[in-house]
């Protein structure tokens, strides 16, 4: 083909309107893409091609990956968690309290606690054992102090200490796990002080050496040096 009849082509396709037809790029879901622009007139990607496809997927999925597990989606609800966990120890300590108070809804009837100082021993614990001492110093509720031994969880000895009463009562002699239970109204070895019954144990075992002993202080302080943990469940029947 001669230059003029390239210049003849040429001018013939402007005036069917060719320059006109070349697409313009939208990237929008219902757009037209043309495959029979001449070469050099757009830059765009034919929807077939590999490169077009790849970057179709990417949109579509990794942006929504992105969504769900960036950190823009997770943080906040995270970060408004621990405003909430900060304040569950405040709560199960406000809780104890109230029941140490007798503060909880209790409408069965009250009976008569036991005389502070008297105990509760269990059967199979032998007599030559009790070679210690226990104190405890209670504070405005009734309490009931355990010794269970921490390798069978059996109970051994419980005393009974009236508010605001001090006791020294003989014990057994060895390592023991300590539980209290404070309350208000008793009602009986079954039921303890009813809904109002908090109970704890102390996070470390205590020794009870012989011709010696131990005890427990049970005003609560800040400077304490006993740490004690709540129970799920309630204590066992005497």
């Amino acid at each position: 083909m001669g230059l003029s009849d390239r210049d003849y082509m040429r001018d013939r396709y402007r005036k069917q309107g060719g320059a006109a037809s070349i697409p313009v790029w939208n990237d929008k879901k219902g757009r037209v893409e043309r495959e029979d622009v001449p070469l050099g007139s757009a830059s765009w990607v034919g929807k077939n091609t590999e490169f077009d496809e790849y970057d179709r997927i990417a949109m579509r999925y990794g942006r929504r990956r992105r969504t769900r597990t960036g950190r823009a989606g997770w943080t906040p609800a995270l970060r408004g968690l621990i405003p909430i966990l900060c304040l569950v120890p405040v709560a199960i300590g406000i809780l104890a309290d109230a029941k140490r108070r007798g503060w909880l809804p209790d409408f069965q009837p009250a009976i008569t606690f036991p005389e502070s100082g008297s105990v509760a021993v269990a059967r199979t614990l032998p007599l030559g054992l009790v070679q210690s001492r226990l104190r405890v110093s209670a504070a405005e509720a009734n309490a009931v102090v355990q010794l269970i031994d921490p390798r069978t969880g059996a109970h051994a000895l419980s005393v009974f200490v009236a508010a605001n009463d001090d006791i020294d009562v003989p014990a057994p002699a060895g390592r023991w796990r300590m539980r209290i239970v404070e309350g208000q109204k008793w009602h009986g070895p079954k039921d303890f002080f009813g809904p109002n019954t908090q109970f704890e144990t102390v996070a470390k075992l205590m020794d009870f050496p012989a011709r010696g002993g131990n005890g427990i202080n049970l005003h609560r302080r800040f400077d304490g040096n006993l740490p004690t943990r709540q129970m799920l469940t309630g204590p066992d029947p005497l």
